[in-house]
């Protein structure tokens, strides 16, 4: 059966015979409407073709119910992970969100702030490019609406901003006393320095080595410019290293999956894991991307606790949605632990 297509909530009212506010109401909360009311609206509902438009809904509340996410690269599996778990969590408490992509600028990262201040969201969760970021525009943002960083710090400042990330001093620290314990010294490999985690891991690495007195060996360390390409920046340090007969047999421990997956490229061309089995190659990364258990060996990894970390930091917002905080009051860091995965790679 057809149904007809209702454009306004005018023309709905008119055609389920009900006053434009009784059915704005049923909208915002159907139980606010007498149950007699709600079931002829609700009876009426399926013969027609009609979508209540969000923006007109939420015009005149005090709150759009809109989280704006903004994230530094969309074509990054960690990132999705995160945006996934931001939905859920945000969905609990009927909040929708808007993904901006920074795409590792930081004029996109200030428009994209803009853009949804623009929108009324009601608050701000964003991934940051870390000292490439305006750290006074998000001062600036930061008075105007709640905004909670996630992921990766902004500033060398520790408490500078809300934020809830990875606590990547315990994470790294994990999988070197794991390696080290296993007679595996291992040398580092970090990520291209796209924000403030690239910084921490490598210092955690070298926190970690030295507390078992042992020499911390960084390859290629922040030589590179800021960019994404994780997998093929992991390959090409890797593949010049074997190339000149350098840590053939060495054990390798990546900033990052995603750079593991380029080294670990590179380790199958120079026939380092045969069959697929450790054996005087070791490699181990940092997040357990949804791919890793699925690589040839399986990868060694710390995960992330993401549904954790999107939760909490979809609390701090909504909290401060609710009650903002006074502006020389504390911010609220939180350091979330990871967890050690064990495979066959390591």
């Amino acid at each position: 059966m057809t149904r007809k297509t209702i454009r306004t909530m005018e023309e709905l009212a008119t055609e389920i015979d009900v006053s434009r506010p009784t059915l704005s109401r049923y909208f915002h909360d159907p139980s606010s409407v007498r149950s007699k009311t709600r079931a002829k609206i609700e009876a009426r509902l399926t013969a027609v073709d009609y979508v209540p438009n969000f923006f007109a809904r939420n015009l005149n509340r005090k709150r759009t119910r809109l989280i704006g996410v903004v994230v530094p690269h969309l074509n990054d599996i960690f990132q999705t992970s995160l945006i996934n778990a931001i939905d859920a969590a945000a969905g609990e408490s009927d909040y929708k969100i808007i993904v901006q992509n920074s795409d590792n600028d930081p004029a996109r990262e200030a428009a994209a702030i803009e853009a949804l201040r623009s929108m009324n969201a009601d608050g701000i969760l964003i991934a940051p490019l870390g000292l490439a970021s305006d750290t006074e525009m998000l001062r600036r943002a930061e008075t105007h609406l709640p905004l909670v960083l996630i992921d990766s710090r902004a500033d060398t400042e520790i408490e500078a901003f809300d934020f809830v990330g990875n606590d990547n001093h315990h994470s790294i620290g994990l999988v070197v006393d794991y390696l080290v314990r296993s007679g595996h010294d291992p040398v580092f490999l970090p990520m291209p320095p796209v924000n403030l985690n690239a910084v921490e891991r490598v210092e955690a690495y070298r926190a970690a080595m030295a507390r078992h007195d042992r020499p911390a060996e960084v390859l290629a360390d922040s030589a590179e410019a800021p960019h994404w390409d994780f997998e093929r920046h992991g390959h090409s340090v890797m593949h010049a290293e074997f190339a000149a007969g350098r840590h053939t047999r060495a054990t390798v421990l990546c900033a990052s999956d995603r750079v593991a997956m380029g080294a670990l490229k590179a380790a199958h061309e120079f026939g380092l894991f045969p069959q697929g089995k450790a054996s005087g190659f070791h490699l181990a990364g940092h997040d357990n991307d949804a791919l890793t258990r699925f690589l040839h060996p399986g990868l060694t990894t710390v995960e992330q606790d993401v549904p954790r970390i999107a939760r909490e930091a979809v609390s701090i917002l909504l909290g401060r949605i609710e009650t903002p905080r006074s502006p020389d009051g504390p911010h609220d860091f939180r350091r979330i632990p990871g967890r050690l995965v064990l495979r066959e790679s390591a």
